[in-house]
């Protein structure tokens, strides 16, 4: 069974789901990978999180234990990659375009029933973000990710182009990344037929 995924602004969440979401991302960025991010109350929360970005969150069926959660926010605004990791863009300029939309803050939590493993969780997300973004008019994603996340898009069909060399920052090996949305679709649209597929996007 599909996994319950939402898109929608900061705004239209309750704020439960805000809170399960922030607390997610502090379990995963500190506590498992070891990342030094800004906790508060045990919430992972920046300052991008106040621009009112769109989120995405992954639910078991039935509105069910979170599993996982996504951040998008337009690129002709502040953003991570432009605002916080410029030496990955190697000295050429930042996108900044209505179309293109930043990925940020992709968390996974795979604990729990064990339904859903971590690569069930990855594709549904990798699908459903990709669709998004293909019935929403977003051209291209930018994200600073990690090598091992992008292998796994590459692995998943999604097509990506570097904007640099990877660099090591902090503890992980991070790389910045377009994400193609046109010439990933075709992947999006193989992984999902004779899938029952529980999507919900909520445009603004």
């Amino acid at each position: 069974m599909a996994l319950q995924i939402d898109i929608a602004a900061r705004r239209e969440f309750q704020s439960r789901d805000l809170w399960e979401m922030h607390t997610l991302r502090a379990k995963v960025f500190q506590g498992r990978l070891g990342w030094e991010v800004p906790v508060l109350s045990g919430m992972e929360i920046d300052g991008y999180d106040a621009l009112e970005p769109h989120y995405m969150m992954m639910r078991e069926p039935g509105a069910g234990i979170l599993r996982g959660c996504w951040r998008l926010l337009p690129t002709d605004g502040p953003y991570m990659l432009k605002d916080s990791f410029p030496q990955l863009l190697h000295g050429q300029p930042a996108p900044c375009d209505e179309h293109i939309w930043e990925l940020s803050r992709f968390a996974i939590e795979t604990g729990g029933s064990g339904q859903f493993g971590f690569s069930e969780i990855t594709m549904e997300s990798f699908a459903a973000i990709t669709r998004y973004g293909y019935e929403h008019g977003i051209q291209k994603y930018v994200t600073v990710t990690t090598t091992a996340i992008e292998r796994l898009l590459r692995r998943a069909g999604i097509v990506t182009e570097r904007l640099g060399a990877p660099l090591v920052i902090g503890v992980e090996t991070a790389v910045a990344l377009y994400v193609d949305i046109d010439a990933s679709y075709p992947a999006v649209v193989k992984f999902g037929a004779g899938k029952q597929r529980a999507y919900t996007g909520l445009p603004q």
